[in-house]
């Protein structure tokens, strides 16, 4: 699909890192004011998404490893830290453990996740996403970055 208006270049023209970025930040700046109405911010969202992929719990250290490339390693530690405040989670010796507040608040935030996700599709097929996600990674690997993600 190409623009209605006559003075964009044509796609090939344009540079990725422009898009890229700009659809990072309207896709953060949309998540995160979804997530806020529900009371949690982001990195909050990703400790309670971790826990539920580890419902025996996870150690701090390896949650802050495994959300680190989304944010700094203090902002999570905080998110973990006002997740206890909140009574989301609690600690268990080195681990850190979903309560079943902290299960429901993740429920909560999955369905909007999803919400937002069916959005940011509209109009976009299957192949179209998987074929974006491929060649976004690829792009990521040839200028000497890390194309991973949990």
């Amino acid at each position: 699909m190409t623009s209605t208006r006559p003075d964009m270049q044509p796609p090939l023209q344009q540079p990725i890192g422009f898009w890229t970025a700009r659809a990072g930040d309207a896709i953060r700046r949309r998540t995160r004011g979804r997530l806020a109405e529900l009371g949690v911010s982001q990195p909050q969202w990703w400790v309670l998404h971790q826990l539920s992929l580890h419902p025996d719990g996870m150690s701090r250290d390896d949650m802050v490893a495994i959300i680190g490339p989304n944010e700094s390693d203090t902002v999570i530690r905080e998110a973990i830290d006002t997740a206890a405040d909140k009574h989301w989670v609690r600690r268990d010796g080195d681990l850190v453990v979903a309560t079943d507040a902290g299960r429901e608040r993740f429920r909560a935030a999955a369905q909007a996740q999803q919400d937002l996700d069916a959005e940011r599709r509209l109009g976009i097929s299957d192949d179209e996403y998987a074929t974006t996600i491929t060649v976004l990674q690829r792009v990521i690997r040839n200028v000497g970055g890390d194309a991973w993600h949990w």
